[in-house]
């Protein structure tokens, strides 16, 4: 066991040391007090001289104030006289001012403190009221001397002035009172006239009681006057010409300071100079951190020499020990290590492990040893690796891990037999040995897998997403063309499914997607992709097809009939039976080349449509015509959107007669003037209207335009007993304000409410039939009338034609086109006649063509009819040709 070093070395070199420091100490704190005497004793004459020139400056000023006032008696002869000239008075004022720029303004006053003369000229307003005091103050001493009052507000002009006054004698004995405005910006000059001036010194002109006069703090660009921060200085000893310096608090900021206080010649007035001792002491600061640094640095070499001298000895003494201990911490630290850990020496033979490795590889233990070589290891490992495999495979496999031995070139993975995943990095050593780590990566080989799923994989049902979908679909679609096969795309939608939804509950309609999911899993191959691309819509992907678009086509059929029998098929969701339809629209490639995978998609879904417009669980394959459809769809789309701003629609009339042949009204019905393809009917376009919701802003157009002919029709006394019907289509009915709409248009219009009939469809009225009432009693009440168009098409109900505000019953052309053929169609006219008689309301026959069926219609009690066998639809302007007196 080795001793350590004596004890009296370490106590010789750490006191030697101390002393050192010790002496340094003392020096620079010597050193220090010094220089901060001597920064004191500089910033003591640095203000006591500022203060002497500040005096200075001011004792010249207030002299030559006092000169130019008593002056003033001399020029205006006061002593000689008993009276006062103030028009001369007044001119000598103004040529004082005019010749000295530090007045702003002089005046005269009697002992009384009126005003006899002033240098003010014209509408100048007067300056303001002599400072409280200062007239008693200037006239009380027996010999005539300047005296200064309170600064105050400057009229006229910004900014404050300081007054001073010098009392006048007449020759009878009358004082007079001479008062000069002096502006204290001018002063500001002055006062800073001291040698050593700098914005650290704070300045001031005060009395000795404590009232402050004027005062400068940096930036020195305006006069303080907010009031002294430290005692009067008649408290600090400060009488007749005493000049005395303390040490004390600045006057105005009341900081720690250097003060020096100068009288003047006036009475009680004095100068003030202060220095706050934090200033005063920045350079000695700065000198002393500088020296204190060296100071310390030097102490530190000197500790930093002792630690060393004191290392040196004992590194001797533990350099054995660390030596010895050093294979001791290396075994713990391996030991410890998460990760497997393997040394092999030049040879490949294990020189040390650890325990995780023997823990990974628990077919080692009792294997592993000192000196074994490596191929041992890995002859071992393969019967586990690779258990079914043959000996050569195995062989082969021992190979190549040598091989990656022998040239290490990064990581590579190992999957055990138990599911884990094993990261080995082989890293050569200085020596030519090996060092081999085994981490084990499963937990972020998991987490790699579930970023997977939730980027390329729905989390409802578990199928492939739209992403991944494109991406295969893509892959698909090429390999076709390479290959010369064809491929499959079905694109499936759950019918009413938003009705599930909204009836069960978005939970009723998950769990019918998952069903969903799973059946369509269950009827394709291994090869083909079921995806979800949300909401309701499914797509199945078949891959693969014969390249005879006839066969491709009757396997995907197969494959579609398969999932609509299979999907149509009764479910359990929460215990409740569920009956669901499916449209499925399907779509062939291969054929085009450079197909995209959008397209394919796109050309599916068109088909889909197809299928739903058809309604029922349905197939359908796409057709190019499809997609012809839909772009000319789209064209009319936006052919309307711009014929409503380009005023592109009219309306055409078709007149209405009662039973003795006279015009009683007539029906509006839109027309469409397209530049390209003239006068479009419109079946042509309604439809498109109505799904794409331009048929509100027609609709306007249309009640706008029918009540600006109404109200035109009033003034025209062959037209004002004309009524004018209106088809109002459902999406403009439901909107919210579309019975104040109605209001507006007759008021703006002035057309008569009376003679406006909106027809309104049975579907249209049954839809929300609370709603439809209360819109259609607003407008009744205006005296708006109100039509079912096409009744006996619909759902017809006696309750609701008892509630609604109706006029009159539109019996649709479907039935009156068989009229006397149809035995069914004539006792549902005669139905619906003799209902109206009994409910007293009007009806109207549509579709009247033959005199038969207008001598059936009356001779079974009808009002009115319409159709082509009295006129056809005509414009405006030809009905109201019609309508004109002969001659």
């Amino acid at each position: 066991m080795t001793m350590a070093p004596p004890r009296r070395l370490y106590l010789a070199v750490w006191g030697l040391a101390g002393t050192l420091v010790l002496g340094l100490a003392a020096a620079v704190a010597g050193l220090l007090w010094q220089t901060r005497a001597d920064g004191l004793a500089a910033a003591e004459a640095r203000v006591t001289r500022f203060a002497a020139g500040a005096e200075t400056g001011m004792n010249r000023t207030l002299l030559s104030l006092d000169m130019l006032l008593a002056s003033t008696g001399e020029l205006l002869r006061v002593g000689e006289r008993s009276s006062l000239d103030v028009d001369g008075a007044n001119a000598l004022l103004r040529a004082m001012v005019r010749q000295n720029l530090m007045l702003r303004h002089v005046a005269l006053f009697d002992a009384r403190g009126e005003q006899l003369a002033s240098s003010a000229q014209g509408q100048e307003p007067p300056p303001a009221r002599l400072p409280p005091g200062l007239l008693a103050t200037a006239l009380a001493p027996a010999v005539a001397t300047l005296t200064v009052g309170q600064p105050q507000a400057a009229a006229p002009g910004p900014g404050q002035v300081l007054y001073a006054a010098r009392p006048l004698r007449l020759a009878d004995g009358m004082s007079l009172l001479a008062v000069a405005q002096v502006p204290m910006d001018v002063l500001v000059s002055v006062l800073l006239q001291g040698e050593g001036a700098a914005p650290e010194v704070e300045v001031t002109l005060e009395r000795a009681q404590g009232e402050l006069l004027m005062g400068l703090q940096a930036p020195w660009d305006a006069p303080e006057r907010q009031g002294l921060a430290a005692p009067p200085l008649q408290e600090m000893g400060a009488r007749g010409r005493h000049t005395g310096f303390w040490q004390a608090r600045a006057r105005l900021s009341g900081q720690p300071a250097l003060v020096a206080a100068r009288p003047l010649l006036y009475p009680d007035l004095w100068i003030t100079a202060s220095l706050p001792r934090s200033t005063a002491l920045a350079a000695w600061k700065q000198d002393a951190a500088a020296v204190g640094g060296g100071a310390l640095l030097f102490g530190a070499c000197l500790v930093a020499a002792g630690i060393l001298a004191t290392v040196y000895l004992r590194r001797m003494h533990r350099a054995r020990q660390s030596v010895a201990g050093a294979k001791a911490t290396l075994d713990q630290a391996v030991g410890a290590m998460v990760s497997g850990f393997v040394l092999l020496d030049p040879a490949r033979r294990i020189v040390q492990w650890n325990r995780p490795f023997e823990e990974m590889f628990p077919w080692l233990a009792g294997t592993v040893a000192v000196g074994l070589p490596y191929r041992r290891v890995l002859e071992t490992t393969v019967h586990y690796h690779l258990p079914g495999a043959s000996a050569q495979d195995k062989r082969a496999w021992v190979e190549r891990r040598l091989q990656q031995q022998r040239d290490p070139k990064g990581t590579h993975e190992q999957c055990l037999p138990n599911g884990h995943f094993i990261q080995i990095t082989e890293r050569a050593t200085p020596e030519g040995g090996l060092v081999i780590l085994f981490h084990d990566v499963t937990d972020l080989r998991l987490a790699a897998a579930e970023i997977e799923q939730l980027a390329f994989y729905d989390q409802l049902t578990g199928l492939s997403n739209r992403r991944l979908l494109l991406d295969r679909l893509g892959q698909a679609c090429a390999a076709a063309q390479r290959a010369g096969e064809r491929g499959a795309v079905l694109f499936i939608d759950l019918d009413y499914f938003k009705t599930l939804n909204d009836t069960l509950g978005h939970e009723m309609g998950d769990q019918l997607l998952q069903q969903v999911a799973r059946r369509l899993q269950g009827c394709v191959r291994a090869g083909d992709t079921v995806a979800r691309l949300g909401g309701d819509e499914f797509v199945v992907l078949l891959a693969g097809l014969p390249a005879d678009a006839a066969e491709a086509a009757l396997l995907a059929r197969g494959v579609a009939d398969k999932i609509v029998h299979l999907l149509g098929r009764p479910y359990q969701i929460a215990g409740q039976t569920y009956h669901g339809s499916f449209s499925v629209g399907a779509t062939l490639f291969g054929e085009l080349p450079q197909t995209t995978a959008g397209e394919v998609l796109k050309q599916a879904d068109i088909a889909m449509y197809q299928a739903k417009a058809q309604r029922g669980s349905t197939l359908r394959f796409f057709e190019p015509g499809m997609q012809a459809a839909i772009s000319e769809r789209a064209q009319l789309e936006a052919d309307l959107q711009q014929a409503i701003g380009a005023g592109q629609f009219l309306l055409h009339l078709q007149p209405q007669y009662d039973g003795a042949g006279a015009m009683v009204g007539a029906e509006s019905l839109l027309r469409w003037q397209h530049p390209v393809h003239g006068l479009v009917p419109p079946a042509r376009f309604i439809a498109v209207a109505e799904d794409s919701e331009l048929i509100v802003p027609i609709g306007r157009w249309v009640l706008r335009s029918a009540c600006e002919l109404l109200a035109r029709w009033r003034h025209a006394p062959h037209l004002r007993d004309l009524s004018l019907s209106v088809n109002v289509s459902a999406r403009q009915f439901r909107q919210d304000d579309f019975a104040e709409l109605v209001v507006r248009l007759l008021q703006d219009t002035g057309a008569p409410a009376h003679r406006l009939e909106l027809e309104l469809t049975e579907s249209l009225v049954l839809e929300d039939v609370e709603d439809s009432i209360a819109k259609m009693h607003r407008l009744r009440v205006k005296g708006v009338r109100f039509a079912v168009d096409d009744f006996g098409t619909g759902y017809s109900s006696l309750s609701y034609l008892t509630r609604l505000p109706l006029h009159r019953l539109k019996i649709d052309k479907s039935f009156v086109h068989h009229l006397g053929e149809s035995h069914s169609d004539d006792v549902v006219v005669q139905t619906i006649l003799g209902m109206a008689r009994n409910l007293e309301l009007e009806v109207v026959a549509e579709g009247v063509e033959t005199e038969a069926q207008r001598a059936f219609l009356a001779r079974h009690g009808c009002d009115l009819y319409q159709g082509y066998l009295l006129a056809r639809p005509m414009p405006v302007a030809q009905l109201e040709a019609m309508r004109l007196p002969p001659g």
